[in-house]
């Protein structure tokens, strides 16, 4: 418990003497969490804006003439218990003529007025893009299915953009990862190399090299923790304002297949900004002054030697 006491000591001590290094430290871990959770928000939003997209993709059955409500109604309660199915709406006749009408203005169409040619439909919304195609082949099924439109080749568009961002995020999220990493070596490399002398004072006294790298470990998750708890906060206003300015009631609608809500999104963002700069300061700082000792101590083999040749 003293040498943890002592230890601790020292690297408020080393705060205090290198007051500028540490600050350039925490600003630099604080910034790359920060890109790394902006990223995550501009993922957030991204993901909101392409849920809605998809929400918009429709698949329209079309039915036979000859149907009887009864049969109709049968129709729609079947495509209601379908899976992947979330909505249905049932659209007459008559209302599709009133569609068409409004999107054909310029069109004389009073003719259609006697005799309706538009067949009645249901309109299905599915609960996922990447189900629609399997929602049509059970609604192709159905005795009075006439046709089917669900727009097949924009579908396959946005399951491959879906694709193609789902590959850069986790590509962009490796490299700030390792962005950070890399700022967290450079500044503990720095902090060693400006306590050099006093790492080789212990070493002469006898330290061990876990007595010799805990200040420094200290320093790594004292920075990681602190940039990531600056950052959270930037990001958590970031996040509340996105969702007023998209009038939404939980952030956490945009991926529904997690399954949890607001309060959880934000724990997650949290634990993410949190546990990634613990982790990567300790391993960061570990690894940083492990070079160090072990250059220190082939400097050392190599002055033994030059000193038993000239010998």
């Amino acid at each position: 418990m003293r040498s943890f006491f002592f230890l601790f000591r020292e690297f408020v001590e080393s705060l205090r003497h290198s007051r500028f290094l540490h600050l350039t430290y925490g600003a630099q871990v604080t910034i790359s969490l920060l890109v790394l959770g902006i990223f995550f928000v501009i993922l957030v939003g991204g993901a909101i804006a392409w849920k809605k997209l998809g929400d918009q993709l429709e698949i329209h059955v079309f039915l036979k003439d000859d149907l009887s409500a009864k049969q109709i109604n049968a129709m729609e309660q079947d495509i209601t218990n379908m899976e992947f199915v979330k909505a249905v709406k049932f659209r007459s006749k008559d209302e599709a003529l009133a569609i068409f009408s409004a999107r054909s203005s310029t069109l004389e169409l009073n003719d259609l007025l006697e005799n309706n040619p538009l067949p009645a439909s249901f309109v299905i919304q599915a609960s996922d893009p990447e189900h629609i195609e399997d929602v049509v082949a059970q609604c192709e099924k159905l005795t009075g299915t006439l046709a089917t439109r669900y727009g097949s080749q924009v579908v396959e568009k946005y399951l491959k953009i879906l694709m193609i961002l789902v590959i850069v995020c986790l590509i962009t999220i490796s490299l700030l990862v390792l962005f950070t990493y890399s700022s967290i070596n450079n500044i503990i490399a720095l902090s060693v190399y400006a306590r050099r002398t006093e790492i080789r004072i212990m070493q002469l006294v006898g330290a061990t090299w876990w007595f010799i790298r805990w200040p420094f470990i200290f320093e790594g998750i004292f920075f990681g923790f602190l940039g990531a708890g600056i950052a959270y906060i930037i990001i958590f206003g970031l996040l509340v304002s996105m969702k007023q300015a998209l009038a939404l009631t939980d952030l956490a609608q945009a991926m529904p297949s997690l399954g949890v809500d607001e309060s959880y999104l934000f724990m997650a963002l949290a634990s993410l900004l949190v546990g990634l700069g613990i982790v990567v300061g300790f391993f960061g700082s570990l690894r940083t002054v492990n070079n160090f000792l072990r250059r220190e101590l082939e400097l050392q083999l190599e002055s033994i030697k030059v000193m038993k040749q000239l010998k």
